[in-house]
């Protein structure tokens, strides 16, 4: 009994000791499933960040800085918990992947970092002393007018630049910037109050600052001295002239403030007022739509002796349609320029021919009397127009005076804003179409296009703030202001005004139509009535014109080649490029990543195999690969990561039957491969068959003595509602991967492709026409050589599964075709077989979106 009582003891602890094991593996495996699920959520939310990044960038729609350092912030941290997860999975298996983390997250951190030079220690530059090779001192306006003066010979107002670096100087000294910064973070610019009221507070903190004295001073002397060569006391013109503006096709026209008029004893007043208009409201708006930080722009300020003006105006060197016009366009009207420029004054306009002796081709006189410029007077300006188009290599919009004396005198020149050239064969013409009814007609094509949208009345304010998107603007003048409104309006349209002015040259930039010089729109038009606006053809229409619409060309790529483009250019090459395409390879390394993408994809790779693998290396049973039963195409193995199977499925039972799967994507899956039976292997040619074996010789992957995963199992691993697959037949391999459920933002599906036994060439086609027939599915698809990778996300259930089947039935039916993928023919007859099953297996999209 004795006996009999020990071993019953015995055996009994060790039941209990196998019970506690067995509880706690389960408990071990839920930690490891845990830290599974929180990486795979993580390596969507870094997949969605990706994408999201490289879409803007491709789209050209305006973003901010805002936007770059809130998606790396984002991707960073879900890259690291991706890390960490695997590190929890692996027991630290892959260490040396938080050193390539942190090697790749700090070159992002310095990028986005990085701040503008300011460049020399002057803090006042003499007009004699700026040029080009100034303008990182001087600013665009101020040091294109040096050049005039220095290089070119013509004659531009005596005076000095308040440079830069004394701007720097003048903010450092009040410790303004943190401030502003704080309050534009937590302004919101789409609300057009919050942007106004912001826009203020800046304005008026900046303005109330004290000037350092020595900056005082030195502005007062520097005055002194442009008093003293002018014999006298002279009023002057400050100016700004900030880093960035007039180059390219980046005008900043009209954003910034401008004083005529200047006392000695209101210089330093009005030099901070010209400071703080960097952060006017239209000004923070252009910057936003045009890829510009705010510290990318620093204001410099012009000192000029006031031009008595007789008469004055702007003139383009070219048709702002054509750059292949050859004509010059001038608009001129008595006294200061300044009224020329913002629209509200009755311009005459002169059509001069580019070549001497610069006849004048046509001309339109709105101004009452005389007109106050000259045939002769008009010739020697186009002259002057052609001259600095020379000098400066692109079409010129200059702006000019006419002094007493009748000199002519230089105010600014700039890049001639274009909006996109007439085609061959189209002409600029100035007759109005009469066959079909308009509400209104006439004016000038201030920026060309076709817009619709409801009309909304701008006489105040009030009426400013409560602009609705999509609005087409309405005013009786086109003041610079209402560039803040650019951003939001389908069209603009106003009473007074040319082709010359402000707005119209940032309506041209922002791709805006824009008709100037219609009589009464404010009292034809009514606030909310739908219009369409045609401004090629100077009318506009009563209610939605389909037939002009449709004749609209693509938007305005306002952010390409802007300094946030060009950053958020630098970040992705450390973000989206993938190298790590290859599992197999013995390249598939942390010391291999060299992007964030390369992290996701080594992580989400590796994490798989640890969840593979948890069975054989603890010695789990409960949780092995069972392989698939029943008359099944090759062998499939699944393992169910939490409730995958049926309940009361005996977990001891190395097979698993299909019916005995509760998996909805992986019965999806399931569904698309088995839809339509496989041909087999297609007939292979001479060259074909060739190329299989040159490849077999080249791959390192089929050496012996490298580890191969082409050998490895095709597995499932599921949940009810999750699935990845891990496809590795012969040379190729691939990975689908979904998730759905009834919250949108949870679900995806995934799909890895890469491989083949045919040279570099077919395996390319082959990718190519799988790359076709996904996108014709709504798939988001990136190829890179003979490897792609497909996405979609956020959409229901229903319309995932059909999707999935896709995935099922391609990955069954596309394997060896690459062998025969030399033959276009055979290329063609694949394509359409393929669509053809396709259509009959996948449900209509009106019918799977539910």
């Amino acid at each position: 009994m004795m006996i009999i009582d020990a071993l019953k003891k015995f055996f009994c602890l060790n039941k209990e000791k196998s019970e506690a094991e067995a509880l706690h593996l389960r408990r071990s495996f839920q930690d490891h499933y845990k830290s599974f699920r929180s990486l795979l959520t993580a390596n969507n939310i870094a997949l969605e960040l990706m994408a999201d990044m490289d879409k803007t960038l491709r789209e050209g729609q305006p973003f901010s800085m805002a936007f770059v350092r809130g998606h790396c912030t984002a991707l960073t941290v879900n890259i690291y918990k991706m890390v960490r997860n695997l590190h929890e999975l692996s027991n630290g298996k892959y260490g040396g992947l938080s050193k390539v983390f942190d090697n790749v997250s700090g070159k992002i951190e310095e990028i986005l970092s990085r701040q503008p030079k300011i460049a020399g220690r002057k803090f006042v530059l003499s007009m004699d002393e700026v040029g080009i090779h100034s303008t990182d001192q001087a600013g665009g306006k101020m040091a294109n007018l040096g050049e005039i003066r220095n290089r070119v010979g013509l004659n531009v107002p005596d005076g000095f630049v308040i440079t830069a670096a004394a701007t720097k100087y003048f903010m450092d000294s009040n410790k303004l910037q943190d401030e502003i910064n704080r309050r534009l973070k937590l302004m919101d610019d789409a609300d057009l109050e919050d942007l106004y009221t912001t826009s203020a507070s800046i304005q008026q903190l900046i303005a109330n600052a004290p000037l350092p004295e020595d900056l005082e001073q030195l502005i007062i002397r520097r005055y002194e001295e442009l008093a003293a060569r002018s014999n006298g006391r002279v009023l002057v013109s400050m100016r700004s002239s900030a880093l960035g503006e007039d180059s390219g096709n980046i005008s900043f026209a009209g954003q910034y403030r401008t004083q005529l008029n200047v006392t000695d004893d209101m210089l330093g007043i009005t030099y901070k007022e010209i400071v703080a208009s960097k952060y006017k409201s239209q000004a923070i708006v252009y910057r936003m739509q045009r890829g510009f930080r705010h510290q990318d722009v620093v204001m410099c300020v012009g000192c000029l002796a006031m031009v008595d003006g007789v008469v004055s105006g702007v003139m383009y060197s070219r048709s702002p349609r054509d750059p292949r016009s050859d004509w010059v366009i001038i608009n001129a009207a008595p006294g200061l320029a300044s009224q020329v420029v913002d629209g509200r004054a009755l311009t005459d306009m002169f059509k001069v021919s580019r070549n001497g002796p610069h006849e004048v081709l046509a001309r339109e006189l709105r101004v009452k009397d005389a007109s106050p410029l000259s045939d002769s007077q008009a010739a020697e300006l186009a002259g002057i127009a052609v001259r600095l188009e020379g000098h400066f290599g692109t079409p010129q919009d200059t702006e000019w005076s006419i002094d007493r004396d009748g000199r002519i005198i230089i105010l600014q020149s700039r890049p001639l804003a274009q909006a996109a050239p007439v085609q061959d064969g189209e002409t600029e013409s100035i007759d109005v179409d009469e066959t079909q009814p308009s509400l209104l007609a006439g004016g000038v094509s201030a920026s060309a296009g076709v817009a619709c949208g409801p009309v909304h009345i701008v006489r105040s304010n009030i009426d400013l703030l409560q602009f609705p998107e999509g609005a087409v603007l309405v005013v009786a003048h086109p003041l610079p202001d209402w560039a803040t409104l650019l951003n939001r309006a389908a069209a603009v349209v106003s009473e007074t005004g040319h082709v010359t002015a402000h707005l119209a040259t940032v309506s041209r930039e922002f791709g805006i139509p824009a008709i100037f010089g219609i009589a009464h729109a404010t009292e034809i038009l009514r606030n909310g009535d739908m219009i369409t606006v045609d401004s090629s053809g100077r009318r506009i229409y009563s209610g939605r014109r389909d037939d002009l619409l449709k004749k609209a060309g693509p938007p305005s790529n306002l952010m390409a080649g802007s300094p946030v483009y060009k950053l958020l250019e630098e970040v992705l090459r450390l973000i989206t490029p993938l190298n790590l395409t290859n599992p197999a390879s013995p390249y598939f390394r942390p010391s291999s990543c060299e992007t964030f993408h390369d992290i996701t994809r080594f992580c989400h790779e590796k994490a798989v195999t640890e969840m593979f693998s948890f069975s054989s290396r603890f010695g789990f049973d409960e949780k092995g690969a069972k392989q698939l039963a029943g008359d099944i195409p090759l062998q499939w193995w699944v393992i169910n990561l939490e409730d995958g199977f049926r309940e009361g499925l005996d977990m001891k039972d190395r097979w698993v039957r299909i019916e005995d799967i509760v998996s909805l994507p992986m019965l999806a899956i399931w569904e698309g491969m088995t839809a339509v039976a496989w041909k087999g292997p297609p007939p292979v040619d001479l060259k074909g068959f060739g190329s299989v074996l040159f490849q077999s010789t080249m791959n390192p992957s089929l050496d012996p003595a490298v580890r191969s995963s082409m050998a490895s199992k095709s597995y499932f691993l599921i949940s009810r509602n999750f699935c990845n697959l891990s496809v590795r037949l012969g040379y190729h391999f691939s990975l689908a991967e979904a998730h759905l459920s009834d919250l949108l933002t949870e679900n995806y599906v995934s799909f890895q492709f890469k491989g083949g036994a045919a040279d570099e060439n077919r395996r390319f086609i082959r990718v190519n026409l799988i790359k076709d027939i996904l996108e014709q599915y709504d798939f988001r698809v990136q190829q890179k050589s003979d490897s792609l990778a497909a996405r979609i996300e956020k959409k229901p259930v229903p319309f995932l599964i059909e999707r999935l089947k896709v995935l099922g039935y391609l990955l069954i039916h596309t394997r060896q075709i690459d062998m025969v993928m030399g033959d276009q023919g055979m290329v063609d007859s694949y394509r359409q077989s393929l669509l053809a099953d396709l259509e009959k297996i996948v449900k209509p999209a009106k019918e799977n979106v539910t």
